[in-house]
Formats: C-alpha cells, structure tokens, sequence
C-alpha cells in the first residue's frame, strides 16, 4: 500500500499538516506514518561552566543537579511528543482515517528523513516550524532539507486547509517541472481538478507551456494556459491568486542557469508569498 510520510512538531501549521495528509491519503489510497521528532541538541540544556571557584564538593552538587534537570527536561519533551501525536491521530481520525502509525524518532530530522523517505509516495511538512517567525514570513528550514535529501514529491502545507478544487502547475519546460507535469498526468491526487498552467519567458516557453497544457487536456483536465510576462516570482503569485488556485505544482528549481541551487529566489519566493500548499518535485 502507498504511503505519506508527514512530519508535524505541534506548531501553528501542525493542523494544517495533518487535513492535508488526510486530503492526499484520500486522494491517494496511501496508509499515513506520522512522525515526531527529538532533536537532541534542542532537548538537552547548555553545559556550560558554572561552577567557577566553587569547592570540590559544591562542584559536584552542581554537576549532579544539571544531570538531573536534562533528564527532567528530555523526559518532558518526550511527553510533549506523544502528545502531539495523540492530538494528530484524533485529528485524522475524526477526517477519515481510520489508522495512523506514529513513532517519536531521537535524531536531526534531515537523517530521520534520509532513513524513513524511500518507501513514502508522499512527504508532507508544514511551511514554518515552531522556530519560524510568521510576522517575518520566514520560511521554515526544513523545506529545503527535506528537498535536499528526499526524491519523493514534497507536499507543504500552508497554514490552514481549504478544499482543493484546482492547481495551478508553473511550467518552464525544465526537467523538475517536466517531472510535475507527469506526476499531474499520472498520479490521482490531482485527478479531477481543474489545472491552471502558468509560464513566464519568451514565445519559446510559451510554446512550450501550449504543450504541456495540451498534454493534461488530452487526460482528461479542464485546462487553462496564462502565458505571462516579467519577474517569474511576482507573475506566478499574481496568477495563482487571480485564478483561485487551491495548490501549486511546481519544480523545486527551474530550467536556468542558476538550477543547479536546490530552492532560488524565485522558489523561496512562491513558497514564501502564496497563501496555497505547494507541491514540490526536484
């Protein structure tokens, strides 16, 4: 059975996250494995020297006391994560999905990743953490170690759920959004919608996004091609808001001189100002 792998750390995405994991298990026909994990250089305390002139045994003391309070405080973040996935698994419970595994994982995400991602048909991660800063519109660090590492598509979740009706897939003819573009052929989570392609560039690209919209009306798509003009970034965002696109499809980077970076500036842009999850392949 297919499965989607979905990372949540209880942050003010962590909803979010877990209706989009619903809606693609849905889609999909997958199982959901949702994980936690511990970081063990946020989940342990500083040690720094704070015993400065103390005697022996006032040393020692010290020492045994900040022993006992990163146990204490590595016990404390363990509950917390169980209870963050107690509250998953009733969320998705109460959506449809009847069984979920959950598994608290110690260890830096990007390795629990690299161990856990072979075997999902889906990654699904929350656009910010529990770190990042919504007022600043920071993005969270994980979507480029998960793009970084994972050879699966990655779902980001934005930060509510709405029905996904439509998606809109910007297309510039490079192998990444080639890539989205037979995913959306191919794979029954975007069966049905309705699909927006956007390009921005010259008559050559434009030509180019023609076919790949011939492509998905030939499967079955209600399409509609928005050739556009100027700063991909600004163009693809003013497009997707003006067609009332639900999701965005797209490459993790595109067909330029600069591909060989993993997320440009006008990726990190897009994923950053739409207000819609993105769907992104590398």
């Amino acid at each position: 059975m297919k499965k989607i792998l979905t990372f949540t750390d209880g942050s003010r995405y962590a909803p979010s996250v877990y209706d989009h994991s619903a809606w693609a298990a849905g889609r999909l026909q997958a199982s959901l494995q949702l994980i936690h994990t511990l970081n063990p250089h946020r989940e342990t305390a500083a040690r720094a020297d704070l015993s400065g002139s103390l005697g022996f045994d006032a040393r020692d003391s010290l020492l045994d006391e900040m022993v006992a309070f990163d146990r204490q405080r590595a016990q404390l973040s363990q509950k917390k994560g169980e209870a963050i996935l107690a509250d998953a698994t009733e969320r998705l419970n109460a959506a449809g999905i009847e069984y979920v595994a959950t598994e608290q994982r110690h260890g830096l995400f990007v390795d629990v990743l690299e161990d856990l991602h072979e075997e999902a048909e889906l990654i699904v991660i929350g656009k910010r953490g529990k770190n990042a800063s919504i007022e600043m519109k920071h993005l969270g660090t994980n979507i480029e170690r998960t793009l970084r590492v994972a050879h699966r598509p990655v779902l980001v979740a934005s930060r509510d759920f709405k029905p996904i009706n439509s998606f809109a897939l910007a297309y510039d003819g490079g192998p990444a959004s080639q890539k989205a573009l037979e995913y959306a052929l191919n794979s029954p989570l975007l069966k049905g919608l309705k699909a927006n392609v956007i390009t921005v560039g010259n008559a050559k690209d434009h030509a180019q996004a023609q076919k790949a919209g011939e492509s998905l009306k030939n499967a079955g798509f209600e399409v509609n091609v928005a050739l556009k003009e100027g700063s991909p970034a600004k163009a693809i965002a003013e497009e997707v808001e003006n067609s009332s696109s639900d999701l965005l499809v797209m490459g993790a980077y595109g067909h330029s001189k600069y591909k060989r970076l993993l997320i440009g500036s006008t990726t990190a842009a897009l994923v950053r100002d739409c207000h819609v999850p993105v769907l992104m392949f590398r």
